[in-house]
């Protein structure tokens, strides 16, 4: 993804109150680190639906609040018929049915936080096989050609601070439906135990007004800026209260880097294409800034945040 290096100011104005009703919402803004509760994949005839149920990913996880996996034990044995690159960048197989590729940042075989990247890829790809062969036989015994299923994954670091690293996931999926999804994810933990948290853990309380705006005009600019118009599916986007619409249960959200060395600048907030526009809309990739929401930091992560966030280009 491409970037600005220039922030993006977001004014919260007096809509800061209004959220106050909102905070149910920014639960939903929590990072979601447990990418092995994943749902199943589509079948390969299953065309996905322009709804909410169409972004449940296949390839990563939609619950927000599950309870934090403990750290993969290093050098774990993968699946016996799945190919783990000698350095560890890339869990791979392909067959009939299926071709796979995760590739995972180069890093030691006892790397705590790679090595549950690892060992995760390596569980989603289980799960992949069992369902593509199903879909590839059940083609073939109505006297159709399979549709082999083609699941492109790439994880990266977005930044470090102090003890903790935040990745940012994207999967390029094809299951046989009308076209290919993307799909994101997130991964914040400790560096040196793996232990995972979610962005929600740093927060002070349950909800932060100042995010939930944010997040809001951060997609209205974006909006704007790519189909003219402050809408979500060509209804006006309402940020609090009980008709808001900005669907902050399924962002994806990741830590930025920042313009000083060993500090988080802020946050990258992923939307998933349907989530809140239709398909040919695409996805969003939003920035929101630390001094925007500091404040609402516990005192154990305030010393990590500081300094601006280079903005993503949408």
């Amino acid at each position: 993804m491409a970037e600005r290096s220039k922030g993006i100011g977001v004014a919260a104005g007096t809509a800061i109150g209004a959220a106050v009703a909102a905070l149910a919402l920014v639960l939903g803004l929590s990072v979601s680190n447990r990418p092995s509760t994943r749902a199943v994949a589509p079948e390969a005839t299953q065309t996905p639906a322009p709804d909410a149920s169409a972004f449940r990913a296949a390839g990563f996880d939609d619950d927000n609040h599950a309870p934090a996996a403990q750290p993969a034990t290093p050098g774990a044995p993968p699946d016996s018929a799945t190919a783990i690159s000698p350095d560890g960048s890339s869990v791979s197989f392909s067959d009939d049915s299926l071709s796979f590729n995760a590739a995972i940042p180069p890093g030691p075989p006892d790397d705590p936080v790679l090595a549950y990247l690892r060992q995760d890829s390596a569980g989603y790809l289980a799960k992949l096989k069992a369902n593509a062969r199903t879909a590839a036989d059940d083609a073939k015994r109505n006297g159709h050609s399979a549709i082999p299923w083609e699941i492109s994954i790439k994880w990266r670091y977005t930044a470090k601070a102090g003890d903790f690293v935040s990745l940012a996931g994207s999967s390029s999926e094809y299951t046989g439906g009308a076209h290919p999804m993307t799909f994101f994810d997130a991964h914040i933990a400790n560096a040196k135990t793996g232990a995972q948290l979610k962005f929600a853990d740093m927060l002070q309380q349950q909800g932060s007004p100042a995010i939930t705006i944010a997040v809001c005009e951060a997609l209205k600019a974006a909006k704007q800026a790519r189909i003219g118009s402050q809408t979500i599916m060509e209804e006006p986007i309402v940020c609090a209260g009980g008709s808001a619409n900005i669907k902050a249960d399924q962002a994806k959200i990741v830590l930025a880097p920042s313009n000083l060395p060993d500090r988080f600048g802020g946050l990258y907030v992923h939307y998933e294409a349907y989530a809140v526009g239709p398909y040919a809309e695409g996805s969003y990739s939003l920035t929101v800034q630390q001094e925007l929401f500091l404040q609402d930091l516990k005192p154990e992560f305030k010393p990590l945040f500081g300094g601006e966030a280079p903005v993503l280009e949408n």
